[in-house]
């Protein structure tokens, strides 16, 4: 008992010792604040090469800065996975491989992997990275039934690869699930599987399914939901899912189904046979948010692209033809369509399958314009547009990065005569309020009004 009071009596002098330190250390309003950088997958109208762009996240009301034309490369089929201060660029069918950057040196590859086994034949088609964090990640692989357990902060090929999950239970006849994209929340992966029928180009004619997996065993979880494939999954009621997002506000995964484009090629009349579903993590209940109707009525057309903002405000790409896409705003709370977001983004090419639409930092709602060549920012207050950026190629998907900056502490000379004021104001988003100071053993994390250990 003595030892264990001897204990807590020094971590609370370390806690405030350490605070004396740091207040000293920094005496402005802050210690650091969040910078987001978006990164953006350009391909050529041909589709003959691709590149990668950045744009500022700031300032929210004047002129972001942009470099574009990063790194080009001949193969077109392009998509990007972030974390942190990192952005990865996956080279997809046929190229197969992963190409890690630092965000201050965005055309300087720190590493460049297959994602190929050796004995492998045809493509993986790597999709997307998820990260559990900086040393373990999930590669899904779309033109396999394994997903590779991978070590982001891997130094050489051999090191990349730590391990695979199985996911062959559930391929159908042409023995491919279509894993396309996924989300991690808490200890938990959750895994989209399209289950295509590509013998019969790509329809979806099979029940599609959310895996779970144990992010700490990498074991499937069993759901414990009936289905008539008899799998541990999700069964979803919509067919060709494209996106998920997860709503930390309201505990919340959202999913967007396709059905069929259809198209002359394929000799199919499109099939609204998806939609947007609502499923809770803990019980994995599926609700309908959105249908999408039938070959009478459908109007918005194929659902092709999501971005959930709150609880009450969401955006989802509605598909006419190629070329001919809408942004729509609506309520996933309940469902309820209000219309077009804003006229600028009716009835043009936008970007859908990885959705196509995402939110900043502060809200503003990142959409890719491939008509003009444009990323425009939308203020999801009001759906007003706050910026247009060209990226000299057609945007088609986009990432943000993050990182701590420590602000420069305040000069006294540079102090105005402002009343003092004890509101303090929490940003949901996490804009610039936090930082985490590292020692051994110990993680500080840090806010101008308070401070708290994290074991």
């Amino acid at each position: 008992m003595e030892r264990i009071l001897f204990f807590k009596i020094r971590s609370s002098f370390l806690t405030i010792a350490c605070l004396t330190l740091i207040l000293a250390a920094y005496p402005g309003s802050g210690l650091c604040e969040t910078k987001e950088t978006a990164v953006v997958a350009a391909v050529a109208p041909d589709y003959s090469s691709a590149a990668h762009s950045l744009i500022s996240v700031e300032p929210v009301n004047g002129v972001r800065t942009v470099q574009n034309n990063l790194l080009p490369t001949d193969t077109s089929d392009i998509s990007l996975s972030a974390y942190k201060n990192f952005f990865y660029r996956l080279e997809r069918y046929q190229a197969d491989n992963i190409i890690k950057f630092d965000i201050n040196a965005p055309d300087v590859p720190v590493w460049q992997f297959s994602a190929m086994d050796e004995n492998e034949t045809g493509s993986s088609n790597p999709y997307g990275l998820f990260f559990v964090n900086s040393q373990k990640a999930y590669l899904l692989r779309y033109g396999t039934a394994k997903a590779w357990i991978v070590n982001p902060g891997a130094s050489t090929q051999a090191e990349f690869k730590i391990g695979e999950l199985d996911l062959s239970a559930y391929a159908d006849s042409d023995g491919i699930p279509e894993m396309n994209y996924g989300v991690i929340i808490g200890n938990k992966f959750f895994i989209l599987l399209q289950r295509l029928d590509r013998d019969n180009n790509f329809f979806p004619s099979n029940t599609p399914y959310i895996a779970v997996f144990d992010v700490n065993t990498d074991k499937e979880i069993e759901t414990g939901l009936e289905n008539q494939d008899n799998l541990k999954g999700i069964a979803l009621n919509i067919k060709n899912p494209g996106s998920i997002n997860y709503l930390d506000d309201n505990n919340t995964i959202y999913v967007h189904g396709v059905g069929d484009y259809g198209s002359s090629w394929s000799g199919r009349e499109p099939e609204y046979s998806g939609g947007i579903i609502s499923i809770d993590p803990v019980t994995y209940e599926v609700k309908t948010v959105l249908d999408d109707g039938d070959a009478d009525n459908h109007p918005y057309g194929n659902i092709s692209g999501m971005s959930i903002v709150s609880p009450e405000k969401a955006y989802f790409v509605g598909y006419a033809g190629w070329g001919d896409n809408s942004l729509y705003a609506f309520n996933p709370s309940t469902g309820q369509v209000s219309g077009i977001a804003n006229n600028e983004l009716k009835n043009k090419n936008i970007a859908g399958m990885a959705s196509g639409t995402y939110a900043d930092k502060n809200n503003m709602l990142w959409v890719c314009n491939q008509t003009d060549g444009l990323v425009v920012i939308l203020d999801t207050d009001d759906n007003s547009i706050n910026e247009k950026i060209s990226t000299n190629l057609n945007p088609v998907s986009i990432v943000f990065t993050s990182e701590e900056i420590m602000e420069e502490p305040e000069k006294e000379e540079d102090k105005t005569d402002e009343p003092d004021t004890d509101t303090q104001t929490d940003d949901d988003h996490g804009s610039s309020s936090s930082c985490f100071i590292t020692s051994t053993g110990t993680n500080l994390f840090f806010t101008p009004a308070k401070a708290k250990f994290i074991k």
